[in-house]
């Protein structure tokens, strides 16, 4: 007889470990199905010993020990892997058992593919041994597709990691020539046959093989493994968005760390954290970080000017119109950017154009409304730093009162475009139209064989333009620096940098207002400058990279929040938790936000992990988010 102690798989588990009985010893690291409530459920074994040896504590317990069934054939996880997951435990605040659940393929979990041989353990190196690639996409598979024969020559297998399924279709088309046979892919959105296919690939160790995944499955192993690749590093695809809010980008760090295996993190435009890094030397730099960025096409700016007497308010600008349809004349095709699906608000000045800005960041103030004592309160929000403020009755430029929100999102703009160009076939792309991968792709084809067509897209269409396009145009340069996160300057000089690798001729950009200094960087490709300004600001406010967020997030009603906020307050006393409230709250639901701080030299921080672990479940904790409002 065996007392075996398990960590359940449970997504959002605040379960630590339960302990079983059975008349079979498990090793380490299997997964066994055993009784949770009344069901069935994965759970992973991290202790197996005789009942002899405990018959003091089995006397003295006052419950009863369930009985594991009998397993058929037991899986079994890498203990790399196990201890990585543990390893993660000290900045992430979950249950080990949810960290695994986390990192593990949802057909594996369930139990539909049946891993072999587990991976002996590695010895753990003293840090990991990380380099960083800043360049274009066809400059950084140049150098990808050199590492990864080079690799092969020392008999290594490639783990490589790209953001999404678009992207790996890419990936597989710039990389496959000449190593076609090695090549293995995964992704969530195959099928189970052809995952089938894909696990017995890469049980087959005869010849080193590059893995190319999605996210989904990363933490899949291979004894032979040396290098892993992240590109597109800074993707928001890399943090998981449910519970426990893994960044893959760490975990796979940790496995470096773990394995000695090299990463390299590669992007047009890499995290200002990682940039950090690789200037305190202690990110590697690959290849030679180039002092311009050599994109494909030209920015040219087209503003709108001051209203004059009569003038109708209109989407397209005069300059740009003209554009349109001398491109569609040269049939040739355009992709059209909208900050994203429904409306992108910002309040303007219908009078002299002023758009009406947050003073810390320069980010365009959002109007939000609320109600105390059946009256109606209009605020101006700041997407980027939760400033909030009472919205106010003029232009603080002109004073005039003819303040207008302007929402410049995809619906109204297909709306717009057909009423102005109804000869120009144009194509939406968002996630109502391209609902499938299978959607995608059609839109994309359609788009690709119409001779001067329009591609009306959000940003998850940017991945699937596989090929490049002569023309491109930002609809609205403030409603994308309207982007609701403290990396909305980032964020925009990502997206411009990208659209103008992915244009061969010009990126237009319809502005308001006088255009910003990022469009200086991305016209010029000069980032250096970008990340000298954007670390320095950082450092004043304590952003990241020199401290960490842990973001908390309480809903409900009033009175049951209030409860809990001063419960939390008291509990991280030591660590100084603020909250805030969310621009969406209510008088029937409140929603509190709180956030703390921790500075880069305390981090990690054991003892506020444990503390945030004791959290009662509804409440949202999230390390380091891209949003804190």
């Amino acid at each position: 007889m065996y007392i075996i102690e398990v960590i359940p798989m449970v997504k959002g588990s605040q379960m630590e470990t339960l302990t079983y009985y059975s008349s079979q010893k498990y090793p380490l690291g299997s997964i066994l199905d055993v009784p949770v409530r009344q069901k069935k459920k994965p759970a992973v074994v991290i202790d197996t010993k005789p009942a002899s040896t405990a018959k003091a504590a089995l006397r003295a317990a006052t419950f009863t020990l369930r009985k594991i069934p009998p397993q058929d054939e037991p899986r079994a996880l890498s203990p790399t892997l196990i201890t990585a997951a543990k390893e993660l435990t000290r900045t992430v605040p979950a249950e080990l058992g949810a960290i695994l659940y986390a990192l593990l393929p949802k057909e594996i979990r369930h139990g539909n593919i049946l891993l072999k041989d587990p991976l002996k353990t590695s010895t753990q190196f003293d840090s990991a041994e990380v380099s960083l690639l800043q360049n274009v996409y066809s400059e950084r598979f140049r150098i990808y597709r050199s590492r990864i024969r080079e690799t092969f020559a020392h008999r290594g297998s490639v783990l490589f990691v790209v953001p999404t399924a678009a992207d790996l279709d890419r990936a597989e088309e710039y990389l496959k020539t000449g190593i076609e046979k090695r090549i293995i892919t995964f992704s969530s959105s195959f099928t189970t046959s052809k995952l089938r296919q894909s696990y017995k690939t890469l049980e087959d160790l005869s010849h080193a093989k590059l893995i190319i995944t999605t996210p989904s499955h990363a933490f899949l192993d291979r004894h032979d493994i040396t290098e892993i690749i992240i590109d597109q590093s800074r993707s928001r695809a890399y943090k998981s968005r449910f519970r426990p809010y893994i960044d893959l980008r760490e975990a796979l760090k940790v496995t470096a760390k773990l394995t000695g295996r090299k990463l390299l993190l590669g992007d047009i435009l890499p995290r200002t954290e990682d940039e950090y890094l690789r200037r305190a030397e202690i990110f590697q730099t690959e290849d030679e970080t180039p002092s311009r960025l050599n994109t494909n096409g030209r920015i040219e700016i087209i503003e709108r000017k001051k209203n004059e007497p009569g003038d109708k308010f209109s989407v397209f600008y005069p300059g740009l119109t003209h554009q349109i349809e001398e491109i569609h004349r040269k049939k040739k095709n355009i992709f059209m950017y909208a900050a994203r699906r429904g409306l992108a608000p910002l309040v303007a000045c219908y009078d002299c154009g002023h758009i009406l800005r947050c003073p810390d960041t320069g980010t365009p103030y959002s109007l939000f409304k609320t109600e105390k004592d059946g009256e109606e309160i209009r605020w101006f929000v700041s997407t980027a730093t939760g400033r909030r403020v009472r919205a106010s009755d003029t232009c603080n430029k002109c004073n005039s009162w003819r303040l207008r929100e302007r929402g410049i999102g995809i619906q109204h703009l297909e709306k717009e475009f057909k009423k102005e160009f109804p000869h120009i076939p144009v194509l939406l792309f968002d996630h109502t139209t391209a609902t499938t991968m299978r959607n995608a792709k059609r839109i994309i084809g359609d788009f690709m064989s119409h001779k001067g067509a329009v591609l009306l897209g959000t940003a998850m269409a940017i991945p699937y333009l596989q090929e490049e396009v002569p023309y491109s145009i930002i609809t609205s340069l403030d409603a994308a620096r309207s982007i609701p996160t403290w990396r909305g300057d980032e964020e925009l000089l990502s997206l411009l940098l990208n659209l103008r690798d992915k244009t061969t001729e010009t990126c237009f950009i319809q502005t308001r207002s006088e255009p910003h200094e990022i469009i200086d960087y991305a016209k010029s490709g000069h980032v250096s400058k970008f990340y000298d300004e954007e670390l320095t600001l950082r450092e004043s406010l304590k952003y990241p990279p020199f401290s960490h967020f842990i973001h908390l997030t309480l809903q409900g009603n009033a009175e049951a929040v209030h409860k809990e906020e001063v419960k939390i307050t008291e509990l991280l006393a030591e660590y100084q938790p603020r909250f805030y409230h969310s621009p969406t709250t209510t008088k029937k639901k409140a929603v509190r936000y709180g956030l703390v701080r921790v500075n880069e030299k305390d981090w990690p921080a054991e003892n506020l992990m444990n503390l945030l672990r004791a959290l009662p479940p509804q409440v949202r904790v999230e390390v380091d988010p891209d949003r804190v409002i």
